[in-house]
């Protein structure tokens, strides 16, 4: 399976994210180990504020039918979400398909 990682560009609305993150933080953790998610969290220091997620999965848009169910998404407290295929050149994430 490839690897995926996802970038969330948060809309300027903390009021409406801070209010639904509890619901949004639930969907993401149904989707860890058989959903295909192995890891994401906030990042910090970027013009807006973001997240990162990465996923192993078959296909781009298996991962974003996963997405499509966020809380967050349906809100539409997601400005951007971008998804591209990465590549582990160094280091390991763990997995056991990694070559």
């Amino acid at each position: 399976m490839t690897i995926y990682a996802v970038t969330y560009r948060y809309a300027d609305n903390p009021e409406v994210i801070a209010e639904h993150r509890p619901v949004h933080r639930e969907y993401i953790a149904t989707l860890l180990g058989e959903g295909g998610l192995i890891a994401s969290g906030r990042t910090d220091g970027g013009e807006t504020p973001s997240a990162l997620l990465l996923f192993q999965a078959d296909s781009v848009d298996a991962v974003k039918t996963l997405l499509d169910a966020d809380p967050f998404w349906a809100l539409g407290v997601i400005e951007k979400r971008e998804i591209v295929e990465w590549t582990v050149s160094l280091g390991s994430l763990g997995l056991d398909s990694e070559r």
